[in-house]
């Protein structure tokens, strides 16, 4: 097996600086126009990012006016089967853009440019970025309707606002919008780690414990958590996480941390504060947090440290959190957490270092088999390349390289920046090969192979057991709301069901008597949506044609009388 190591690479990184943000009062109007009560806020811990704007209920319903918060005009306009669905993006001229998602339908002018691009482009799915006041809005005019479209999983609203110059997401929370928050933030638990002096999780050194809320506030048992001495390194320290969640008004619903603050013996260490997070930083929530709790129990622990790569803007506060000590130390911890509204909940504990010998491995025992977040890494074999590039990982990852023509790093371990998988074969490149990754608890996904010189590659976000695969089988059609063998109908609309059972459905259109008509998909159900128009009377040939990404068509026709 051949390795290939290539030079370290220093990262620039954001400063530790405060980034409370001063957001003066501009009396916005409500985005919904019923109650505002969240089932998600902003920063909330998700699966690779942060939840980058909050979720407003909608009392399980579609169809709420959404209205301008204040003066601006519509910059952009997607309508996707994936993600935020039909979302519309407002500028503003204090520099914030308003965004709104999952919406079931757009109104006025909004909708006109929609469909119209759409009839032209022939094509569900459109991205469109008006001119600056080509459609122009007043506070408080309504241009959509709420829904439960793209990735959303039940109706509601997710509203976002963002820089409008660097498009980085703000939380939405500290701009005055009536939201009820009384409740203090919740703390459930204390891990305490082993850390090299770069913040990286020394193996097999962690501690837990569980946090009680008693007559007095929140508590750990005895006050105290006693470590053993070879937590301790010769230049590392010790990390402390805590598994915390907020609540808000109105709803049970599990919201996550706006901001903690770390004390050790009077100092202050630590510190976050989730105002603004760029798009292009978010996905460092695998770093943010305790990765493997998340992903096996759902725990929701913020870490009070950060490894040296972690370029998230949230931290407060000039130093990484590691915590020097030594055996026979003890340190007086305060964790105080609180809520854009000021409502905060304290824990005090002390930790002990017991007497004895400090670990003599100072760190990890890194060698050649180990992918570090600043290297980039090549593996190699006769019928295998595997390129890591700098920042694959969040920390050092060892690789088994006698699995590498099946397998990639382990599963359960996130992946930052893609890494490209090549795979040498004599298979024609007809356009049919992709490689399909199992990851974490056997989740499946495919990515379409390009092909060069008798190598097919891809690029992967997620590590696991891989395959060179072909797909030649074509997606089924099946009648969803209607019977097979229907001749006549008045239904207002007919569903397909539409499934591909390797690579994903990549184009659908429905001819009828062989002019083009649209046709939404909703991907979440799979399947495609055709709104008869009023005036369709009598009988008409249908041809519904759906491609997957491997250029496989399958055609569904029939002669249907419209009445």
């Amino acid at each position: 097996m051949k390795q290939f190591l290539i030079f370290p690479f220093i990262l620039a990184f954001f400063p530790l600086s405060s980034i409370a943000q001063t957001v003066p009062s501009e009396g916005y109007h409500s985005p919904i126009g019923i109650p505002l009560v969240l089932s998600a806020n902003f920063g909330e811990l998700r699966p690779n990012h942060f939840h980058m704007g909050v979720d407003f209920k909608t009392n399980n319903k579609i169809g709420y006016n959404l209205y301008s918060i204040t003066d601006g005009f519509v910059s952009r306009i997607k309508v996707s089967p994936y993600g935020y669905g039909k979302v519309v993006y407002i500028d503003h001229p204090n520099g914030i853009t308003s965004v709104y998602a999952h919406c079931s339908e757009f109104k006025g002018t909004v909708d006109s440019i929609v469909r119209a691009t759409q009839e032209r482009e022939q094509n569900y799915e459109v991205e469109i970025f008006p001119k600056k006041n080509e459609i122009s809005l007043k506070k408080g005019d309504v241009f959509a309707l709420s829904g439960n479209t793209g990735s959303s999983t039940a109706p509601h609203l997710h509203f976002e606002i963002r820089d409008t110059k660097t498009e980085a997401a703000m939380n939405p929370l500290v701009f005055g919008f009536d939201v009820a928050d009384s409740k203090a933030p919740e703390i459930r638990g204390v891990k305490v780690y082993s850390l090299t002096n770069d913040g990286y999780r020394i193996p097999g050194k962690s501690t837990v414990r569980t946090v009680t809320k008693g007559t007095y506030g929140y508590y750990v048992g005895g006050d105290k958590i006693t470590l053993p001495s070879n937590f301790c390194t010769k230049s590392g320290g010790i990390g402390i996480a805590i598994d915390v969640i907020d609540r808000l008004d109105g709803a049970p619903n599990q919201c996550g941390l706006y901001g903690s603050i770390l004390i050790v013996n009077g100092d202050t260490i630590f510190g976050q504060k989730t105002d603004r997070v760029p798009f292009e930083s978010t996905r460092y929530v695998n770093s943010h947090t305790d990765y493997e709790d998340y992903s096996l129990s759902s725990k929701k622990y913020h870490k009070c440290f950060k490894t040296t790569q972690n370029s998230l803007p949230i931290y407060d506060y000039g130093t990484n959190g590691v915590l020097k000590c030594a055996p026979g130390d003890v340190l007086k911890i305060v964790y105080i957490a609180f809520d854009p509204k000021g409502n905060k909940t304290e824990l005090k504990f002390d930790i002990e270092v017991s007497a004895g010998a400090i670990n003599p491995q100072d760190g990890i025992a890194i060698d050649l088999t180990y992918l570090q977040p600043g290297y980039s890494l090549q593996l190699e074999s006769d019928k295998r390349k595997v390129e890591f590039g700098i920042e694959t990982v969040y920390e050092p990852l060892q690789l088994n390289e006698s699995k590498l023509n099946t397998e990639i790093g382990t599963a359960a371990e996130p992946v930052h920046n893609a890494f490209k998988i090549k795979v040498k074969s004599a298979e024609n490149p007809d356009g049919k090969q992709y490689i399909e990754m199992i990851t974490e608890k056997g989740r499946r996904r495919t990515m379409m192979a390009d092909y060069q010189d008798g190598w097919f590659f891809a690029e992967s976000k997620y590590f696991g057991r891989y395959t060179l695969k072909r797909d030649t089988i074509p997606p089924t059609i099946s009648t969803l709301n209607f019977k097979e063998t229907i001749t006549f109908t008045t239904a207002s609309k007919l569903t397909w069901k539409i499934v591909d059972g390797q690579t994903d459905i990549s184009d659908y259109d429905i001819f009828i008597d062989d002019k083009w008509y649209l046709i939404e998909y909703e991907s979440k159900g799979s399947y495609v949506t055709f709104d008869r128009p009023a005036d369709m009377i009598g009988s008409k040939e249908l041809k519904l044609i759906v491609t997957d990404q491997a250029g496989n068509s399958s055609t569904w026709a029939k002669v249907i009388e419209f009445k």
